[in-house]
């Protein structure tokens, strides 16, 4: 879903200014309205939220891998608009620091996941939920159903961005100038791979986010101005049915059909699962890997609960335990389609696209690929260091920037001292 420099013509890539800017404009407008000490926290922690989620890859279709945003959930909670914010940041923070996108096509890319993804995951979200009760089952499906097409829908964008460059833009002798999948290819690879993927991930997110709220804090689940106003928010009565039910069977049935999905893509073969070539992980350095994430956890989440303040301990840890288990989204093997490196279009299209000879390495990361450039590491085993050690110390630094930068950032759009991101109240349940 990231889209890499290159990959678009400038004149797309900063034309997505146009819509974009406008859309942060109007975010910041109507943001400043709720900003409080107990909205600034929820902002904050959502866009870590955001950014711990987008570090976990998932096999889908053909091979590829893809990620959830949680961008539908941060819209359902504190409305579109702040899922504008807290989303843009966590994408500006992973192109800057991480490499993770384009720097030039960090207002294209805002736009596919922190525009369209909250928008139409929260107006799917109020059409299917109606006027049901707040901790309502079907608030919890309605959660789910707008991640799904939300997701579906900025992969439709994604797919048309990447497919219209050979259409525009093409050498003297007629190959692509920027990205070489045309509309035929990057649509259906898109679609797909979102379709029975990525946006089953997204849906999962916006379901356990809402059930979550639920249980413990349901007068978010209102409007943001009526909660802040009031905590008597009503929130109507509960279904009778036991939400945990409705909820598992939810992550069962996704769990089954990605499982059955995934076989029939790779042909009865669990070894090609989703058509991906499983025989090239190396298991040996997994289970290394597993048992380096298992001793971290074991000592940083508890610390983690110990540490912060009372107000925060279960968000904090949560966070920490997310930074520390992203590393198994670093099993599948593939890479994300249209994210491959300069060698992958080569090898595929025989020629580097000029755009990507020239804009690929426009800019460099200084923590690229999630990596901490340690040589004392790096020379015993690059994989189990990166894998087991540097993706979760890097995915903590990224957490932490996201956290600092809504801070700075509210407290110039409110033009008052920002509230410390530890927050009190509900904001850190």
């Amino acid at each position: 879903m990231h889209i890499p420099d290159g990959y678009l013509s400038p004149l797309i890539s900063v034309g997505a200014a146009v819509v974009t800017v406008p859309a942060w404009g109007m975010a910041t407008k109507r943001v400043k309205t709720v900003l409080n000490n107990r909205t600034i926290p929820l902002l904050a922690i959502f866009s870590a939220l955001s950014f711990t989620i987008m570090m976990f890859n998932v096999p889908v279709p053909g091979g590829t891998t893809a990620h959830g945003v949680g961008a539908g959930l941060i819209a359902i909670i504190l409305g579109p608009w702040a899922a504008v914010i807290a989303v843009s940041v966590a994408l500006v923070i992973q192109a800057l620091f991480f490499g993770d996108g384009g720097v030039l096509a960090i207002l294209i890319n805002c736009f596919n996941m922190a525009v369209v993804i909250p928008f139409v995951a929260y107006g799917v979200y109020r059409l299917v939920a109606a006027r049901a009760p707040l901790l309502g089952n079907r608030r919890v499906v309605a959660a789910a159903i707008g991640g799904y097409v939300g997701m579906t829908v900025s992969a439709l964008f994604v797919g048309i961005e990447l497919g219209i460059q050979p259409l525009l833009f093409t050498s003297a002798s007629g190959v692509a100038l920027y990205s070489p999948y045309g509309l035929s290819e990057a649509i259906p690879a898109m679609l797909v791979s979102h379709v029975f993927g990525a946006s089953i991930v997204e849906g999962l997110i916006g379901a356990l986010g809402v059930a979550y709220f639920q249980k413990r804090q349901p007068a978010y689940l209102a409007s943001l101005k009526s909660v802040f106003a009031s905590d008597d928010a009503v929130v109507g009565h509960a279904s009778r049915r036991p939400l945990w039910q409705l909820v598992g069977g939810m992550v069962a049935a996704s769990v089954a059909v990605i499982a059955i999905l995934g076989l029939v893509l790779g042909g009865g073969n669990p070894a090609r699962w989703f058509g991906a070539d499983w025989s090239r992980v190396d298991w040996a350095a997994v289970a290394s890997m597993l048992l380096v994430v298992a001793l971290i956890f074991a000592v940083l989440v508890p610390l983690a609960h110990v540490v912060l303040p009372r107000s925060a301990k279960r968000v904090g840890a949560g966070l920490v335990a997310l930074a520390v288990v992203a590393p198994l989204g670093l099993i599948a093997p593939g890479f994300a389609y249209g994210e491959g490196s300069v060698q992958d279009v080569k090898a595929a299209f025989g020629y580097v696209p000029q755009g990507l000879q020239e804009l690929s390495g426009v800019f460099s990361a200084p923590l690229a690929g999630y990596d901490i450039p340690l040589p004392f590491f790096s020379r015993a085993n690059p994989q189990l260091w990166h894998a087991g050690v540097g993706y979760e110390i890097t995915g903590i630094i990224g957490m932490l920037l996201c956290l600092a930068a809504i801070a700075l950032l509210t407290r110039v759009i409110s033009g008052r001292q920002a509230a410390p991101v530890a927050g009190t109240g509900p904001a850190a349940a």
